[in-house]
C-alpha cells in the first residue's frame, strides 16, 4: 500500500503566495474599474465635445482642415506646441530688431497657425506688422504695406479661424480708427489717401446724389448683383459676349478691368479738359475706350462692372455685402466706404452682432468695440465727406480733403441711446432715455459740438435738429442739485454764439475764428455748397462786426482788423498758393467765387498760377484753368484793396480808419 506524500510549504513562502494571489485580485479589480471608467468616459465623450463646441472651446474642424500639412503637423505636438509657439514669438522679436521684417512676418504666420483659436496671437502679429514694424519703414509704400499686413492677417485668417471673438473685431477696428483715420501716425494722410484711392478703384466714383435714396440706389446694384461670377457669365449672354471682346484687348472681368474704369471713366470735371492740347492714348487703349465707351454696351457693362464689384468687395476685402447695405439703410445712414472710419464702423458693428451672447467673450473688449460703434460714427459727423481727386498711378499724390457730414448726428443720438441701454440697462443708476453712466460725460460733450455745428451750418432742418438736442441738454444733463443748469437758460442763438465770442478774448483768437469761417467757406465753394458757404461768410461777418463794435472805444488802430473782404481776399491768396491743395479743387473753387473776390486776389496769385500750370504733367491751360476776371482794367484803378506784384502793400489800417 502506497503512502501520499504530505509537504507544507514553509510559512514565509505561504505568506508570500497568498500576498501574490491578493496582488493579482486587486489589479484584475483595477483592471475592471479602469475598464468601467474607460468606457464611461467614451459614453461622455460627446455630450463633452458638444459643450466644448457651445463654448468655442475648441477650432472648427473645417478650419483646421484648410492648414498647411507642415503646420497642421506642428499643431499636433501637444504640450510642445507651447514651448514651439515661445520660441518662435522670441525668434520673431529678433527678426524684427534685425530688419529682417518678412521672415518675421512668416514667422508671426506660424506662430498663429500653430494656435489659430488663440485670438491673442493674431492680434500681437498684427500690432507687431501695423505699428512696430510700419514706422521702422522709411517710404509711405512701406508702411502702408505693413499697416495692410496687420489688417491682413485679423481679417483674412484670423476671423477665418475665431469669426466670433470680439477681440479680433475689436482689434481690426482699433487699425481703421486709430493708424488711418486719427493724426497718430506721420503718415496719416498717405493711409487715408491710399485707403480711399483702393477702395475709388473697387466701388468707382460715388455719384452726384440729391438725395441718400439715390446714393443707397448706387451701392444696391452691387449688393443685389450675382455672388458666383462664372455663374453669371454663363447665364448672361451680352455680359459674356462683352467679356469677350474685352479679353481681346487684355482686359478681364477683375480688378484690372475695374482699374481701368476708374482711371477712364469719370463724370466729374477731368484734368484733360483744361490741358493745353487734348490727351492722346496708344491703340490698345483707344480700343479699351471703344468698347466701354459704346452706348450699346453699356447696360451689359453695368451689370459686369457690378458682379466684379461685388467678386472683389467679398473675395478680397472680406466684406458681407448684407451687412454694408444693412448699416446704410437701416441703421447709419449713405456710408462713403472710401473713409476709413466707415470701415471703423463695419467692423465694430459687426462684431457686436455677432458676438452677442457668445461664450468667453472678454467683457472689455466687448465695451471697447462698443465704444468704437460710437467714436466712428463721432468722426463721421466731423470728418465724413470726403473730396478725393485720385491719383491711380501714385495714391500717395493724390487730393484729399474730409469735412463734416452732419447727416449721421441723428443716427450717432439713437446709436448712443440704444448701446447705454445694452450696456447699461442693469445698472441701477441708468435712466430710461439716456445713454447710461459711463457714456454720459462724453455724450454731453459730443451734444455741444453737434449742436455748435448745425447752427453754423444753418438751414431750417439744422437749427430744428439743434433746438431738439439743445432742449435734451436742457432736461438731461442738470446740474448737481436737479436744477436745470445756466448755461442752457438762454436760446440757443445765445449759447451758441456765446460759446464762440467766449473764444474771442484776443486779437489773435478772435482773428483765427474769422479767417476759420472764411477757409471753411472756401472749402464749401470748392465742393459746391453754395448756401453753406454763403452762411459761413455771414458768420465770420457776425464774429467780425462783434469784435470790431469793441474797437470803437479804442484811442488808436492797433486792435482793428482788416476789412472783411480784404481778410477773405487773403484767404483766396492762401488757398490757392498752398501744395497741399490740389489744382483742380483751385480750378472748381476759381469757377465759383464771387467777382469783386477774383477781382481782389487775380493778379496776386497770378504768378504762381502759371507756373503751377506750366509744372503740370501734361501742362494745363491757364487762360482755361484761370481766366482772367471781367472788368480788370477798371477794378486795378479804382478799388482801394486792390494788391498786384508791382503795389503788394495794403492801405495803411490807420489811413483806412481816418477815411
Amino acid at each position: 500500500m502506497s503512502r501520499t506524500l504530505q509537504y507544507t510549504l514553509p510559512e514565509h513562502l505561504a505568506a508570500r503566495q497568498t500576498a501574490r494571489r491578493r496582488e493579482w485580485n486587486v489589479q484584475l479589480v483595477a483592471l475592471a474599474i479602469a475598464a468601467a471608467c474607460i468606457a464611461a468616459a467614451g459614453m461622455l465623450a460627446r455630450p463633452i465635445n458638444e459643450i466644448r463646441r457651445e463654448h468655442q472651446l475648441v477650432i472648427d474642424p473645417t478650419s483646421l482642415a484648410t492648414l498647411p500639412p507642415d503646420i497642421a503637423l506642428l499643431g499636433k505636438l501637444g504640450t510642445f506646441r507651447a514651448l514651439a509657439i515661445d520660441w518662435a514669438s522670441i525668434r520673431a522679436e529678433r527678426l524684427k530688431e534685425e530688419g529682417k521684417t518678412y521672415e518675421a512676418l512668416q514667422l508671426h504666420k506660424t506662430i498663429c497657425a500653430l494656435a489659430p483659436q488663440y485670438p491673442k496671437l493674431w492680434v500681437y502679429a498684427a500690432w507687431n506688422m501695423a505699428y512696430n514694424i510700419s514706422v521702422s519703414q522709411y517710404t509711405p509704400e512701406a508702411r502702408w504695406q505693413w499697416v495692410q499686413n496687420g489688417i491682413k492677417i485679423l481679417r483674412d485668417e484670423g476671423l477665418k479661424y475665431n469669426p466670433n471673438s470680439v477681440t479680433l473685431f475689436k482689434e481690426l477696428t482699433w487699425i481703421y480708427w486709430h493708424k488711418i483715420g486719427d493724426f497718430l501716425d506721420d503718415e496719416h494722410l498717405n493711409y487715408k489717401r491710399a485707403l480711399a484711392v483702393e477702395m475709388e478703384r473697387v466701388l468707382g466714383p460715388p455719384p452726384v446724389a440729391l438725395s441718400d435714396k439715390e446714393y443707397h440706389d448706387w451701392f444696391r446694384k452691387i449688393v443685389v448683383a450675382p455672388r458666383d461670377l462664372d455663374r453669371f457669365l454663363a447665364d448672361d449672354a451680352e455680359a459674356a459676349d462683352l467679356v469677350t471682346r474685352l479679353r481681346d484687348v487684355q482686359l478681364g472681368p477683375d480688378t484690372g478691368l475695374l482699374d481701368f474704369v476708374a482711371r477712364n471713366i469719370r463724370p466729374e470735371l477731368r484734368p484733360e479738359e483744361l490741358q493745353k492740347n487734348a490727351p492722346t492714348h496708344d491703340a490698345q487703349t483707344n480700343r479699351r475706350l471703344e468698347i466701354i465707351r459704346s452706348p450699346k454696351n453699356a447696360e451689359s457693362l453695368d451689370r459686369l462692372l457690378a458682379a466684379v464689384r461685388s467678386d472683389a468687395l467679398r473675395n478680397r476685402y472680406k466684406l458681407d455685402l448684407d451687412w454694408m447695405m444693412d448699416l446704410m439703410l437701416k441703421q447709419y445712414g449713405p456710408l462713403d466706404w472710401r473713409n476709413a472710419f466707415a470701415h471703423a464702423l463695419y467692423w465694430s458693428s459687426l462684431g457686436d452682432n455677432v458676438t452677442e451672447g457668445v461664450e468667453r467673450t472678454d467683457p472689455a473688449d466687448s465695451m471697447n468695440n462698443a465704444r468704437f460703434v460710437l467714436f466712428s460714427l463721432q468722426q463721421l459727423i466731423t470728418r465724413g465727406r470726403m473730396t478725393l481727386i485720385p491719383n491711380f498711378d501714385d495714391p500717395f499724390k493724390s487730393y484729399i480733403e474730409l469735412t463734416p457730414d452732419l447727416r449721421f448726428i441723428p443716427y450717432t443720438f439713437e446709436t448712443y441711446m440704444r448701446l447705454g441701454k445694452k450696456q447699461f440697462g442693469d445698472d441701477p443708476r441708468y435712466v430710461e432715455g439716456t445713454p447710461g453712466p459711463q457714456f454720459m460725460n462724453g455724450f454731453v460733450t459730443a451734444l455741444h459740438n453737434w449742436i455748435q455745428l448745425l447752427y453754423l451750418d444753418g438751414g431750417q432742418r439744422n437749427i430744428e435738429q439743434a433746438e431738439n438736442l439743445y432742449a435734451w441738454l436742457r432736461g438731461n444733463n442738470p446740474h448737481p442739485d436737479g436744477g436745470t443748469q445756466e448755461q442752457y437758460l438762454v436760446t440757443l442763438d445765445e449759447f451758441v454764439m456765446g460759446q464762440l465770442r467766449s473764444s474771442m478774448d484776443t486779437f489773435k483768437a478772435g482773428s483765427a475764428i474769422i479767417n476759420s469761417f472764411l477757409r471753411q467757406a472756401l472749402k464749401q465753394w470748392s465742393l459746391g455748397l453754395m448756401d453753406q458757404a454763403m452762411r459761413s461768410v455771414a458768420l465770420a461777418r457776425q464774429c467780425y462786426d462783434y469784435w470790431m463794435k469793441d474797437t470803437d472805444i479804442d484811442f488808436n488802430d492797433r486792435r482793428k482788423m482788416q476789412p472783411i473782404r480784404v481778410m477773405l481776399r487773403d484767404q483766396i491768396e492762401s488757398y490757392m498758393q498752398s501744395l497741399e491743395i490740389d489744382p483742380l479743387a483751385k480750378a472748381r473753387l476759381w469757377k465759383v467765387l464771387p467777382l469783386e473776390q477774383r477781382q481782389l486776389s487775380y493778379d496776386m496769385i497770378r504768378p504762381f498760377l502759371v507756373r503751377m500750370c506750366e509744372a503740370l504733367n501734361p501742362p494745363w491751360d491757364m487762360n482755361k484753368a484761370f481766366p482772367e476776371p471781367p472788368g480788370m482794367e477798371e477794378f486795378r484803378k479804382t478799388d482801394i484793396d486792390y494788391r498786384s506784384p508791382d503795389r503788394p502793400k495794403d492801405v495803411d489800417q490807420g489811413e483806412r480808419y481816418r477815411k
